[in-house]
């Protein structure tokens, strides 16, 4: 397996001295890949990049913009970036906009920033077209390639640039490191998304201490949405700084078909799509006819503590030619990883390195390196963060923190402790410094007795069963008392192993499976009621389950 040093990395005050920078470091390399249509290819250098975001700028300077809030509501594209940098540069705000939410959410989320421009796709421009009749702070849609005539279109907004007084304004905005460049929503798994508030300063030093433990690559696959931090940081701030060429997937739908293009060595991903593409390698190992081989062989590694020693020729051989063939290294987060996927994969040639973050943090914590990586933790803390584990909560400290929720300066405060942001999140320290995540402190079962029980704890060992697809374990009432509750798990039976069984076989199987896993277990943590789930759970646009839907 080929083996990369971590180099150098650079630290920037703005985005500004960032473009700049990478600009006259990388010039004409490729810096963004995208397809458009089918195979229709679409690369900028390094070089155009900066131009466009500053052009971008200075359209902003003319049209009465800079250093406002604008709102980006559309799906991943290099326009949204030139956007994202443009706006950063030109000392406004970006808000960032998931575009997978409910319209009204989305609206809400538009008033709550004072959003005083959007920027849109197309396909958006008539939600975003009855907002602004509703609202009359907004006073501009620019839409990226627009289905009509009627609409300012993303290039025709650019041609603004041209104008002299608005290049002077650019070179004379002065940008504070510690300004904030960007509004982020939450994901809100277990409660309403909250309003982040990001600075040039957290979201580049976050970008820069992660490339001190991620190794260097040729080309990136950005599968994530621009619009979440972890897509946004650890996809594309990253690579960029180092000078690799980044793609940015358009659509999920055609995901596999840009892999294919554009084969990439690295693949920045949540778990739901790193299972797909372990899916799809045993797919390609099963047309090849090397399945049973590689199986085999994988036995005799797992006996010997060597991954991939065996499998390396058989599964190049498989996969030469599809999206894969070049892949070699998944960087995970976002989410619980299945450890038999990590594992599997390593076995099949990819290091899976995990992380863990959380938007209020730019987002990255921790992160697991390809020279020191465990498969069963999240990896050693970042060189500018601080964690410190307080009640089994895990606290921290360091630059990339944010500069606190929007106009909710009493929520702010509620999530600090003497300097110390609150995750939320509970977990420990080995003694080799990675951080294990137990679960979520709101998702802690708390039993009559006291005994506390971590619900993700649980969904771990459940999940281990083959038949499961999805869980969630929650604490149900038992009696009448609030605190008199017992342990239950929803579980979504996997369809493809379930098809041809009857709803009383599943129950069968799954009760037999929780019963032995049980005998295992101290009884306060045993699981003590099932339901069968006909469909999987409600998820956030970041692939997470939305916990209060049960």
């Amino acid at each position: 397996m080929k083996q990369y040093l971590s180099k150098e990395t650079r630290y920037y005050n703005n985005f500004k001295e960032f473009l700049v920078d990478i600009a006259n470091r990388y010039q004409n390399q490729t810096a963004i890949t995208t397809y458009l249509k089918g195979t229709q290819i679409q690369e900028k250098s390094f070089a155009e990049l900066k131009n466009d975001c500053f052009a971008f700028a200075k359209a902003l300077f003319a049209n009465g913009l800079s250093g406002k809030h604008i709102a980006i509501v559309s799906e991943s594209c290099y326009e949204w970036l030139v956007a994202y940098l443009g706006i950063a540069i030109s000392g406004g705000v970006a808000v960032c906009i998931d575009v997978e939410q409910y319209d009204d959410t989305i609206e809400k989320m538009i008033v709550q920033a004072d959003a005083e421009a959007v920027i849109c796709s197309a396909g958006l421009f008539s939600l975003c077209s009855s907002i602004q009749g509703r609202y009359d702070r907004m006073k501009e849609i620019v839409v990226i390639r627009p289905a009509n005539h009627e609409a300012v279109s993303f290039e025709h907004f650019m041609e603004d640039a041209n104008t002299n007084d608005a290049e002077s304004k650019l070179e004379a905005c002065v940008l504070d490191p510690k300004q904030t460049a960007c509004i982020v929503y939450t994901s809100g798994t277990t409660s309403t998304a909250k309003p982040v508030m990001l600075s040039h300063s957290a979201l580049l030093f976050n970008a820069a201490d992660s490339l001190t433990i991620l190794d260097s690559r040729e080309k990136i696959f950005n599968s994530l949405p621009l619009y979440h931090t972890y897509g946004f940081t650890c996809g594309m701030l990253c690579g960029l700084i180092r000078g690799i060429n980044i793609c940015i997937s358009c659509d999920l739908k055609r995901m596999m078909q840009e892999m294919t293009l554009f084969k990439p060595n690295l693949l920045v991903a949540v778990p739901l799509i790193i299972e797909v593409v372990y899916k799809l390698f045993w797919s390609l190992l099963e047309k090849a006819d090397a399945k049973e081989k590689i199986q085999k062989q994988i036995k005799i590694e797992s006996v010997l503590h060597k991954p991939y020693l065996l499998t390396t020729s058989s599964v190049k051989a498989a996969i030469k030619g599809s999206c894969l063939e070049q892949l070699d290294v998944v960087l995970s987060g976002g989410a619980y990883l299945d450890h038999n996927v990590a594992e599997g994969l390593l076995h099949l040639g990819v290091v899976v390195l995990q992380g863990y973050g959380v938007t209020e943090c730019s987002p990255s914590i921790t992160c697991n390196r390809n020279e020191d990586f465990s498969l069963d933790s999240v990896g050693i803390v970042l060189p500018g963060n601080q964690v410190k584990i307080v009640d089994d909560e895990i606290l921290v400290k360091g630059y990339a923190l944010m500069n606190g929720y929007y106009k909710a300066p009493e929520l702010t405060e509620e999530s600090f402790e003497d300097g110390w942001f609150k995750t939320g999140d509970l977990g420990y320290l080995d003694k080799k410094g990675h951080l294990h995540i137990i679960g979520r402190k709101k998702n802690l079962i708390v039993m009559k007795n006291g005994k506390k029980v971590a619900a993700e704890e649980m969904e771990n060992k459940i999940r281990e069963c083959p038949l499961v697809k999805e869980v969630m374990v929650y604490g149900a009432l038992s009696g009448t008392s609030m605190d008199d509750v017992k342990i239950a798990a929803s579980i979504f039976p996997d369809p493809l192993l379930t098809g041809q069984m009857s709803s009383y076989e599943v129950l069968e199987h799954l009760q037999k499976y929780i019963d032995q896993m049980n005998e295992r277990l101290p009884i306060y943590k045993q699981i003590q009621m099932i339901n069968i789930r006909e469909t999987d759970f409600d998820r956030t646009t970041a692939k997470k389950i939305k916990r209060q839907i049960i």
